[in-house]
């Protein structure tokens, strides 16, 4: 089983239409009070297997009287597999309701005996971002350079969710920069896949959008991969079921419970 749980679901949910774009989005397709619950299953000796949780939330909020977004995600191991390996990580990002680019970042990692804290904030006008990291007992502090459409984790996943496919053809591709452990990774390629019904865990039809998205090397994908991504083809943009290869074995991901969306989720049945 692998651990990175919440990371996994993060890095799933990530013709230039970058320059159309211009990093803000003209529609924001979450409010406050979203909730969403994903189910992961994974692939282990030839059989697919529950894992985990992850639960993300929105809420409005302030940072530094900046209006905002706070935005969180938290994933944990099933009880079943803590005796193993017990997992319970946050991310979390106060992100600018005015610009959707993130203020400040939080990750918060608790894997078996591992710890690990980051805290990033953002300075888009110097194009900065001040990085505090504590290991166990080791603390250390950096200033990185970042670009001007690069978001954390947190903030990747709601960017993808609010850019706009209908002008999108079958191969066209929407770059995104990523930081990921004090890293910048540029244009990570999220390629447009079509249209397609999904049918969900809870054997219910709707319509969606799919597309895929390149693999950073050196994580815990496998160098080359793409992720397959749908989310529903309506203002809400919900991720609905993401499939993937790992480094040992695969993942699926499930929407298990839905609430408060930005308008109500129309299933075909």
């Amino acid at each position: 089983m692998n651990k990175n749980l919440v990371l996994i679901l993060f890095l799933s949910f990530l013709s230039t239409v970058k320059s159309q774009f211009v990093c803000t989005p003209s529609n924001i397709p979450f409010i406050d009070g979203e909730e969403i619950i994903y189910d992961i299953n994974y692939h282990m000796a030839n059989a697919w297997v529950p894992a985990g949780k992850v639960r993300f939330i929105v809420e409005d909020s302030l940072y530094n009287n900046v209006p905002c977004y706070y935005i969180e995600g938290k994933g944990k191991t099933l009880k079943n597999y803590d005796w193993f390996f017990r997992v319970r990580d946050k991310y979390a990002s106060f992100v600018s309701k005015e610009t959707l680019k993130p203020e400040y970042f939080i990750r918060r990692v608790r894997e078996g005996d591992f710890s690990l804290n980051y805290d990033y904030t953002f300075d888009y006008p110097a194009l900065t971002a001040l990085v505090k990291e504590k290991k166990k007992d080791k603390t250390s502090e950096e200033t990185i350079e970042i670009s001007n459409c690069a978001y954390d984790l947190m903030t990747s996943v709601y960017y993808a969710r609010a850019i706009d496919f209908n002008k999108a053809k079958l191969g066209d591709s929407i770059p995104i920069d990523i930081i990921i452990d004090k890293v910048v990774y540029e244009d990570v390629n999220i390629i447009y896949e079509g249209k397609k019904i999904i049918t969900t865990q809870h054997n219910r039809k709707i319509n969606c959008i799919h597309f895929k998205i390149d693999l950073i090397e050196g994580t815990i994908f496998k160098s080359g991969e793409k992720m397959s991504i749908f989310v529903t083809d309506d203002e809400n943009k919900i991720p609905i079921y993401v499939e993937a290869e790992i480094l040992i074995g695969a993942i699926q991901v499930f929407v298990n419970t839905i609430k408060n969306s930005k308008t109500t989720i129309q299933y075909l049945q």
